[in-house]
């Protein structure tokens, strides 16, 4: 099932995730008070609809930082300025969202004054990464406006909040860090950058003026992107390097049903074995997660022995909270029948144990396969996989069925979601009434492995791209971690 993923066109529509029916306000027209009250709801919704909104914050200092948070919006010079006071992050769940409108996303587009220069941030450090402008491709930005890098990169984690204590988030969010910084003040007319350009040590300094949302949007497009774009448009995509014994498999979501992702995995591993392949790379860094059943049906391929699939679902409520906000995909209100059917179907599938936690039953896991035999064209030879920021969910579970049975090297960066947990399954849409912002809520915990805990980390690499090599891979267009991985099987290592 090779099929077209749609890209968002503008890098803003992070900002935003679900279009809802016509507006009664532009963003323009909103005003302070207005993003107040919605945010101050939303933090209502979490507190009654989350699965575990106090897991990682108590419910008092969850409060106290939402009021603190609100103070500062409210201080904030104007509508734009305080967006960057939302509360969401405070339950530090990468499936946890708030988006403004896709109406009010494009009218804030052309509010802001932009940083000019597209960028890759890596473990602490931030290159400019666009060619033929004032400041060198690959050099390092040490400041802006006086800002040292790090706490630039410190203000940033808020918006790119994952499960936990995980902070690998940026790897999804930095293509878009023309918004995301000038979110933080956005109505600069100047940036002064200090910069140490590739291969020197000086220090140097120049004031950019801002770009307007043409010229930002172009210019995002013309970074350097040191991947293979063919392979990101693609649900699945496979290559083969017969010089190196060498099959690549990118598999960008586990959102896809079992026979199409069937097909896909078992033609690719059954010409793996019939050219007689001695390693392969799985590359799930922009995997957003989706089925965890899809998860273990690929990792069938690789194993060579009967594992363990063991996951199941837990959350505090199976109650639907504040039901006259609640929305369905395409925007439309909930009706009382709607509501009553999620109810019921919540109430089927969760039983209630001793410490008051509704934890899945034996419908709810209905058809889950807890040992799970080899795939009869499963691979034998050397498994490495590409993890990172992006690789969410059931993503995630994968990377970890792989590092839990020792089966191959994880290569990258921690993963965006946690290794024993995170939330899953189904969602629930709030529309906020005075902004008509989206909310999106998990309804559930998803554990994997019997886990009785959560140390709020994701799988952890077994090996990073040294950032000398990172920068060097850069500056060469190459893929890093992809480039690194070919460099260790070409090395033997």
């Amino acid at each position: 099932m090779k099929r077209w993923i749609i890209s968002g066109a503008a890098a803003l529509m992070t900002l935003c995730c679900f279009r809802v029916s016509a507006q009664d306000k532009k963003l323009s027209n909103l005003t302070k008070e207005d993003f107040i009250a919605d945010f101050r709801l939303a933090a209502e919704i979490l507190k009654k609809q989350h699965p575990n909104p106090y897991k990682w914050i108590d419910s008092a200092s969850f409060q106290r930082k939402v009021d603190s948070l609100m103070e500062k919006a409210a201080a904030a010079p104007d509508v734009v300025s305080c967006l960057q006071y939302s509360p969401i992050y405070l339950v530090r769940d990468v499936h946890t969202n708030l988006g403004v409108s896709a109406d009010n996303a494009k009218e804030l587009y052309s509010m802001i004054n932009l940083f000019p220069y597209p960028v890759i941030i890596e473990r602490g450090k931030i290159f400019i990464n666009i060619k033929g402008w004032v400041v060198p491709f690959g050099a390092e930005v040490t400041s802006i406006n006086n800002v040292p890098a790090e706490d630039i990169i410190q203000a940033l984690s808020t918006p790119a909040y994952s499960d936990g204590y995980i902070t690998s988030g940026l790897d999804r969010l930095y293509p878009n860090f023309q918004v995301m910084y000038s979110l933080l003040s956005p109505h600069e007319t100047t940036f002064q950058v200090s910069y140490i350009a590739p291969g020197s040590r000086e220090t140097k300094k120049t004031t950019l003026p801002f770009a307007n949302p043409t010229q930002a949007f172009h210019d995002s497009k013309m970074a350097v992107h040191p991947l293979n774009q063919l392979q990101r448009s693609y649900v699945i995509y496979n290559n083969y390097y017969d010089d190196t014994k060498t099959g690549v498999l990118t598999v960008n979501t586990f959102g896809i049903n079992e026979a199409d992702a069937y097909k896909e995995f078992s033609e690719f591993f059954r010409e793996l074995n019939r050219r007689k392949y001695k390693q392969v790379i799985i590359d799930v860094r922009s995997n957003g997660g989706g089925n965890p059943a899809i998860s273990a049906l690929l990792y069938s391929f690789l194993t060579r022995e009967p594992f363990r699939n063991v996951y199941n679902y837990r959350t505090r409520t199976i109650d639907i909270a504040l039901p006259e906000y609640a929305i369905a995909d395409n925007g439309r209100r909930l009706s009382d029948d709607d509501i009553q059917t999620q109810k019921n179907f919540l109430y089927q599938r969760f039983d209630k144990d001793k410490n008051g936690i509704y934890v899945g039953n034996a419908r709810l896991r209905d058809g889950l396969l807890e040992n799970f035999p080899p795939d009869k064209d499963a691979f034998d030879g050397k498994v490495y996989v590409l993890a990172g920021g992006g690789t969410v969910s059931a993503a995630t579970y994968f990377a970890s069925l792989v590092q839990q049975n020792k089966r191959g090297v994880i290569i990258g960066h921690e993963t965006g979601s946690g290794e024993a947990a995170t939330t899953a399954a189904w969602f629930m849409k709030y529309l906020l009434p005075r902004t008509k912002s989206v909310l999106s809520v998990p309804m559930s915990e998803l554990y994997f492995f019997d886990a009785a805990t959560d140390k709020g980390h994701g799988v952890m690499p077994d090996r990073e791209v040294p950032v000398d090599k990172f920068i060097s891979y850069i500056q060469a267009g190459k893929d890093p971690e992809m480039s690194y991985t070919m460099e260790l099987i070409s090395s033997g290592k």
